[in-house]
């Protein structure tokens, strides 16, 4: 028992030394770049995060004066916008604080991924490696030190983490009685609202548990249950809309414009994507653009602007479908291992090369991480891949940015850490016996008791 207390102290020690190193590296780094405490423009949601700060509501998101707007989701922005507002806009305090939130969102998501690799049985070793990956090769230093302050990508990535620690609770019987299903459903509620794509993809995940675990009577109970939180959420943003927007938009109006600037036939030329995504963006969109904000003035404002473009858009793609769906493989695949080019769209456009080689890395050996695991019947895999799978397919759409894809990195980033400390075992000890390959390291056990629940039809899933 002496040992086991020292090994969990030496474990802590680790963890709480690697996360120094790596929250000094991001200071570090925004120190050096003047953002520590200086105000960073990372465009849309910081107008609108400002514009709240100043009492104008949740507005100005593409230009000053242009007023409400509904191109974001409010949680963020209300978070980083009441930030400002007891701090100071100009404050360089207010500016501190929120690299802070933003750089707790990021580790506390590393963290909580952290607990799920190690409570789903992988090798000891891959948790810690994931988290040094993490942890030491800041290839998203910019949007954890910046972006994050306004934008939701590292708090989707926290509710993502924890909705697949809960579910992981419930798949393997840890826990029963309704209560789980109901922080469930209000988790996966919140999920969706902060962020559509992570919440489609959490929300799928707990429908496979559900169909697979449950009793038909709790499935049902247990959506209605999810149903009724997020309308709890939505109904009031959907009438704040009505009344100011003049339509009741359920999640954002930017579907139009995100569409057209991914999908048109400049897309499918020869010439260098960076160039041509760049041209597209002064074309149309309305971001401090003075020809694009006269176009979506022409047009009636925001809504019907990005309503035009999308209608323009969908009319090309059924006009090309062969063509969109060579778009929409590319942007998949971009979301997963992007291009070079796509790092040159944030906000610090030095190191691209190295930054970009670093994701590219973690995107390919993550995935090829996920098939062997999957192959080999690790437990939890399953669940795993569906969320990663699904996750990206909203993006396919839309042309991804880095910032699009830190909603998997840090889960992709520790299945290459799984996959490396497998190969390196197996080099090492090729003689081995075959547990890992075959069956699961974690004994089986029953699945939740929940009111009414039976065993499963099936045999012992590996999901």
């Amino acid at each position: 028992m002496a040992r086991g207390m020292k090994g969990v102290t030496a474990d802590r020690r680790e963890i709480a030394l690697l996360l120094v190193l790596g929250l000094s590296i991001r200071y570090i780094w925004l120190v050096a770049v003047g953002g520590a405490w200086q105000q960073v423009d990372i465009g849309e949601a910081t107008h609108a995060a400002y514009a709240f700060a100043y009492g104008k509501g949740i507005a100005d998101a593409f230009f000053p004066g242009q007023g409400p707007t509904a191109h974001l989701l409010p949680t963020t922005i209300l978070i980083s916008g009441s930030i400002l507002r007891v701090f100071g806009p100009e404050s360089g305090a207010a500016n501190l604080v929120l690299a802070g939130w933003a750089l707790a969102q990021s580790f506390a998501g590393y963290l909580l991924l952290r607990l799920l690799f190690a409570r789903i049985g992988t090798d000891p070793a891959a948790p810690r490696a994931g988290l040094a990956l993490l942890c030491l090769l800041p290839a998203f230093a910019p949007q954890e030190g910046c972006d994050f302050r306004f934008w939701e990508g590292a708090l989707a990535a926290c509710l993502a983490a924890g909705n697949l620690l809960l579910l992981e609770r419930l798949d393997r019987g840890s826990v029963s009685g309704w209560r789980p299903l109901i922080a469930a459903a209000a988790l996966s509620a919140l999920t969706f609202f902060v962020s559509p794509p992570v919440g489609l993809a959490v929300d799928l995940c707990w429908a496979v548990y559900a169909f697979r675990r449950l009793p038909l009577r709790t499935t049902l109970a247990f959506a209605a249950m999810s149903a009724a939180a997020l309308a709890l959420l939505i109904a009031p943003w959907a009438l704040r809309n009505q009344r100011v927007m003049g339509q009741p938009i359920p999640l954002r109006s930017n579907f139009g414009l995100e569409l057209a600037l991914a999908n048109h036939p400049a897309a499918l030329s020869d010439a260098p994507r960076g160039d041509v995504f760049r041209a597209r963006v002064l074309a149309i969109h309305p971001f401090d653009n003075p020809p694009a904000i006269a176009a979506l003035r022409s047009a009636g404002g925001e809504v019907a602007y990005s309503s035009m473009l999308g209608r323009e858009t969908w009319a090309w793609i059924r006009a090309h479908p062969a063509d969109f769906l060579r778009l929409s493989l590319r942007h998949y695949r971009q979301f997963y291992v992007p291009d070079t080019w796509q790092l040159r769209f944030t906000n610090w456009r030095d190191l691209v090369q190295p930054r970009a080689i670093v994701l590219q890395l973690v995107g390919m050996l993550g995935i090829a991480g996920l098939a062997w695991g999957l192959a080999r019947r690790k437990r939890f895999y399953g669940y795993i891949a569906l969320y990663v799978a699904t996750a990206g397919l909203p993006y396919a759409l839309v042309q991804p940015v880095p910032r699009y894809s830190y909603l998997i990195y840090g889960i992709l980033a520790y299945l290459a850490a799984q996959l490396l400390v497998d190969l390196g075992r197996v080099a090492r000890r090729p003689g081995a016996d075959r547990q890992q390959g075959g069956q699961p390291q974690t004994p089986i056990v029953t699945p939740a008791e929940v009111p009414g629940s039976t065993p499963p039809r099936a045999s012992p899933s590996h999901l």
